[in-house]
């Protein structure tokens, strides 16, 4: 804590305590002032000697005194913000007020009793016990209420401070309780008790729960250092995990589970933008090599079929950066379809089988399509459009002669299947053809096209509708086989 909110605890304290010294001296001086204390006790005990004035510190004295902290304190948090200023004085006021009005009815309770001894008992404790402990109490309510600055007070302090006052509450009704049961016995030890041992039980139970939720919270501590020095390019460190089984450690555990996801994420994230910039570096040199040529030598120059062969890149280009974009949108967002509604995958898989026998790649193969009859399922109706477009669009670049669509449905699930009669992809190959840029061996030239990008893709949307995509077995050719829940 700084030096400005230490000189309002400080203040506050030092206020607290000259409010009861003034008060305790100010009795002493009117007892003085009612002249010589008589020898013989009965008169002493008709004399009244500074009844007038516990009266006046009964109402409205202890209410001023709490005022005076209360101003006292709000002019040391100068500087503070305002919501600070006005919780730290309201503390002192409350605190203070409270504690002046339990010594105030303590002096009522005793000058009955003992009016030729009230002011020079009160004296004595006041100076003894009652002003420090005033002093000390409030100065630790409102360092408490100070917190560390503006904002909410920190849940260690609001900790303390709920189990000071609950003790310190527990105390006073034990002591009242006590005294009511034996009114007549040691009436100056429960003066003593519930004017100063209860609030002394309070501030020793904030203490020692300050410092048992200090040593408690100590891990929480080392875990916020470690994470605030963790930066994008320091993912592989990790946070203490404490020994014990309990919120903080699963907090620990969680948090480093969390930042190896991180980590695997930026990997991918650094592995896709280095693999989309090699991507992207070929047919654009490419491009810009033809373009070039035909610019240095114009004469004698096939413009058409330039043109032409330029668009194609260009188209090719543009493929690629949808497919970046459409990657880059779902690593943004959670793994679910972002759209609902009732989808036909096999009126879906059946027009888009009748428009891509149209298509210049698949003038030279036969497309057949099969279904056992409606395959309902509920998703976003133009991912899974894609997912299909994505499946033929592969089919038809490797097929020999035919690709067959077949879709049916099971227990659960709506099954689209996808076959051609291609080379096949082999068992090892068939988990890392879904992995981002992967191109097999046979497929890497531009003749071929495709990026690698249409199966990833098509195994993201089956995920995000709760489904999955595979390679199945198959006597010849490729088999991917997807699944979606039934709507």
């Amino acid at each position: 804590m700084g030096e400005r909110p230490m000189r309002a605890v400080w203040a506050a304290g030092a206020a607290a305590w000259l409010v009861v010294v003034g008060a305790v001296v100010w009795l002493e001086l009117a007892d003085r002032r009612a002249g010589p204390r008589p020898v013989v006790i009965a008169e002493l005990i008709r004399d009244d000697r500074v009844g007038p004035q516990i009266a006046l510190l009964t109402w409205p004295g202890f209410a001023v005194g709490a005022v005076g902290v209360a101003v006292v304190c709000w002019f040391a948090t100068h500087g503070h913000a305002r919501a600070v200023r006005v919780r730290t004085t309201l503390t002192a006021a409350v605190t203070s007020g409270g504690l002046y009005a339990t010594y105030v009815w303590w002096l009522g309770e005793e000058n009955p009793l003992k009016p030729w001894l009230v002011a020079e008992e009160a004296l004595r404790w006041g100076l003894m016990f009652i002003g420090p402990s005033a002093g000390v109490l409030t100065s630790a309510a409102v360092w408490t209420a100070m917190g560390r600055g503006a904002g909410r007070v920190s849940f260690p302090r609001r900790l303390v401070l709920t189990a000071a006052a609950g003790a310190g509450a527990l105390s006073l009704s034990g002591v009242y309780l006590l005294r009511q049961a034996q009114l007549e016995r040691a009436p100056d030890v429960f003066g003593i008790a519930l004017t100063t041992g209860a609030p002394v039980v309070a501030l020793l139970t904030g203490v020692l729960v300050h410092f048992a939720a200090a040593r408690a919270l100590r891990p929480v501590e080392a875990i916020r250092r470690e994470l605030e020095d963790i930066t994008s390019h320091s993912l592989d460190r990790r946070v203490p995990v404490p020994a014990t089984d309990d919120v903080i450690g699963r907090l620990a555990r969680t948090t480093n589970d969390t930042l190896d996801r991180l980590e695997q994420a930026s990997a991918r994230q650094q592995q896709f933008v280095a693999d989309a910039a090699h991507e992207l570096r070929s047919p654009l040199a490419a491009l810009r090599a033809q373009l070039e040529s035909a610019l240095r030598h114009p004469e004698g120059v096939p413009w058409p079929a330039v043109v032409e062969d330029a668009a194609a890149d260009v188209v090719r280009l543009q493929e690629l950066a949808d497919d970046l974009l459409l990657l880059a949108g779902m690593d943004g967002t959670r793994h679910r379809a972002r759209a609902v509604e009732d989808v036909d995958l096999a009126a879906l898989a059946e027009d888009l089988v009748r428009e891509h026998q149209h298509l210049p790649e698949a003038r030279r193969l036969r497309l057949s399509y099969g279904a056992e009859g409606p395959a309902r399922v509920v998703g976003d109706a133009r991912q899974l459009e894609r997912l299909l477009r994505n499946l033929l669009g592969n089919a038809c670049r490797h097929a020999g002669s035919t690709v067959t669509v077949a879709v049916r449905t099971d227990a659960t699930s709506a099954v689209l299947e996808v076959l051609d009669d291609g080379p096949g992809i082999p068992p090892a190959d068939r988990h890392r053809v879904f992995e981002r840029f992967t191109r097999l061996d046979e497929s890497r030239t531009r003749a071929a096209g495709g990026a690698g990008l249409g199966l990833p893709i098509a195994r993201e949307i089956a995920v995000r509708h709760g489904g999955t995509l595979g390679v199945g077995e198959s006597a010849r050719g490729a088999r991917l086989v997807a699944r979606l829940p039934k709507g």
